[in-house]
């Protein structure tokens, strides 16, 4: 029954962030044009300055007090301490709640401690804040091949993809699952 309940979880929480067509999104003109350089990038290395500058901007919350939570949520995560984490980035969500990185680390405590369905909540809610967010959809990719829904992992792998091409755990995740989903040589 769990694995039922987990599935379909995983399977509505692809369909809802999927692109991300609905969720609203911080206009930002710097960061419309990073993305626009990450697509076009030539190269892995020219893709990950670009995709460097887009780490910067997603740090930054524009508030020195939710910015250092968020510090101080990575430090107690360091340390092996989730609960303090998860404490700081919910102080951080309720001063930023359209600010995406607290979601997409308390995803990322949520996959360490194998709460998939804590891990999708998280990123469902990162994609709302920030339907580019590449990392988290590389992460659902990732749950649901762990989750063996090939098909969905493929999905979310693709779906970065698109958005960063040179993402090499999207990558991977499109060679290890391309020729068993679809039938093919990758």
């Amino acid at each position: 029954m769990r694995n039922v309940f987990i599935a379909l979880i995983a399977a509505f929480s692809l369909a809802a962030c999927g692109m991300g067509a609905h969720a609203p999104m911080r206009t930002d003109p710097q960061l419309d044009a990073l993305f626009t350089q990450l697509e076009q990038a030539p190269d892995d290395a020219a893709a990950a300055r670009v995709e460097s500058q887009i780490w910067a901007h997603w740090a930054d919350s524009g508030s020195p007090t939710v910015n250092i939570l968020v510090e101080r949520a990575a430090a107690a995560e360091g340390e092996g301490n989730a609960e303090l984490a998860e404490r700081f980035l919910e102080q951080a969500s309720d001063l930023a709640p359209n600010f995406a990185e607290p979601w997409n680390r308390r995803a990322n405590i949520a996959y360490r401690a194998h709460d998939y369905s804590g891990a999708i909540a998280a990123i469902q809610d990162t994609l709302k804040r920030e339907p580019r967010h590449f990392c988290a959809l590389a992460g659902l990719g990732l749950i649901y091949e762990e989750l063996n829904q090939p098909r969905a992992a493929l999905d979310a792998f693709r779906a970065a993809l698109a958005i960063h091409p040179h993402y090499d755990i999207a990558r991977q995740g499109v060679r290890r699952l391309e020729s068993r989903v679809e039938g093919r040589d990758a």
